[in-house]
């Protein structure tokens, strides 16, 4: 089995103006912190980790001091105790978020590796009967400055023009009305085969976000996503009930929450973002707890390519992932995809290349640091994630 001697950690940002905005946030600029897994037997697997803050640093200081030391120096295999390690020392130390943020990245781009050591795309590696195709959905619709109805409808119609059936758009930040207007205006534009995902990003009480669905022509409308606050399963499965296709709950990790979604049959697309809660092991898991539910998995993807294809890949392997986010606002790497956009009904195809399917394009990221394990003593993995006193920490 092969074993991690180097992490690198490295990071993007990406000037968005503030020009844009939804009704939490406005972005500035979005960062990006990737992880990259170097073995004994020479490959390297990468993997994104979530990061929304205003800086990096305090993943990074994270993935450096806690990350890094519980897996250098260990074989591929030991990565899911190591892991479980960190996630109870976390019961202690109450940073589960940024925990299943740093293993989403190693989690990836293990699997990165594993796909490669077998000479095969990552989606194959995970299951060589999946469906091989992911149906992607566009995804903008952004308040913008000077931005009104009918510039809205533009930006989906171009969405459409360039293949996607359906797009997502904001919604939440300004009055009902003026909200539903539009969506109108979007929905007079597009043509008939076309759907909509309304986000909602948590705005609404479930009486209000009813009378929205109500509303609009609901054949038309694929999801509502995040319609209320994320602990609100309760006005999740009432508003399900109602017959709203609800979709939640985007970068939310805790598995508390998501197995009380389904049990309480609270949403139609368990959605889950795999950089964010715990990485493709995780979203496999996920999954595996829908089987025998109505529910479906969707994807969400708002940062980089290499999100991207890790969801595409998971989405190519399993039928229970109905579709995944392709953004057009947050595109960094998105020329270097080994993947044209955007699927359409039928599907889209993903490319042969083995593991992932990317490389870390250098001359657009930051070099952090890498951490270099250059003992040949291994780890017991049921010791805990104490430090490994013979590595070699080498900053850039």
């Amino acid at each position: 089995m092969a074993r991690i001697v180097a992490l690198s950690i490295w990071t993007n940002a990406n000037d968005l103006g503030g020009r844009l905005w939804n009704p939490a946030i406005r972005w500035t600029t979005k960062h990006a912190v990737f992880v990259e897994i170097e073995t004994d037997e020479g490959r390297t697997g990468l993997g994104e980790c979530w990061c929304f803050d205003a800086s990096p640093d305090a993943l990074v200081a994270y993935l450096s001091t806690e990350v890094a030391p519980a897996v250098l120096g260990l074989d591929l295999d030991a990565l899911e105790d190591a892991s479980a390690d960190l996630i109870r020392k976390a019961t202690l130390t109450s940073r589960h978020g940024i925990l299943m943020s740093a293993l989403s990245g190693v989690d990836i781009a293990v699997h990165d590796l594993r796909a490669q050591a077998a000479g095969v795309p990552l989606h194959q590696a995970l299951s060589p009967t999946g469906p091989g195709t992911v149906t992607l959905y566009g995804s903008g619709g952004l308040y913008g400055q000077g931005k009104d109805a009918a510039a809205l409808a533009s930006e989906m119609s171009g969405m459409a023009a360039n293949g996607f059936r359906c797009m997502k758009l904001k919604i939440g930040a300004v009055p009902v009305d003026d909200d539903l207007a539009r969506v109108r205006a979007v929905l007079d534009t597009l043509p008939p085969d076309c759907k909509l995902i309304l986000d909602a990003v948590y705005s609404y009480t479930p009486e209000t976000a009813l009378r929205v669905f109500e509303a609009l022509p609901q054949d038309r409308i694929e999801a509502f996503q995040s319609p209320v606050a994320a602990h609100d399963v309760a006005g999740m499965a009432w508003l399900t009930r109602a017959g709203v296709p609800v979709m939640a709950v985007e970068a939310e990790h805790r598995p508390e929450l998501h197995s009380a979604m389904i049990a309480a049959d609270a949403v139609k697309f368990l959605q889950t973002a795999p950089i964010a809660c715990g990485g493709i092991s995780r979203v496999r898991a996920l999954s595996a707890e829908l089987s025998g539910t109505p529910i479906q998995l969707s994807l969400e993807v708002s940062s980089t390519a290499v999100a991207l294809m890790a969801a595409c890949h998971l989405a190519a392997s399993d039928k229970a992932v109905a579709h995944v986010e392709y953004h057009t606002v947050h595109t960094v790497f998105f020329d270097h995809l080994p993947l044209t956009p955007p699927g359409g009904k039928g599907g889209h195809r993903l490319s042969a290349t083995a593991g992932l399917g990317l490389d870390l394009p250098r001359e657009e990221v930051t070099h952090v640091a890498r951490f270099v394990h250059s003992g040949t003593k291994k780890r017991d993995p049921g010791t805990g994630p104490s430090l490994i006193s013979n590595q070699e920490v080498m900053r850039t």
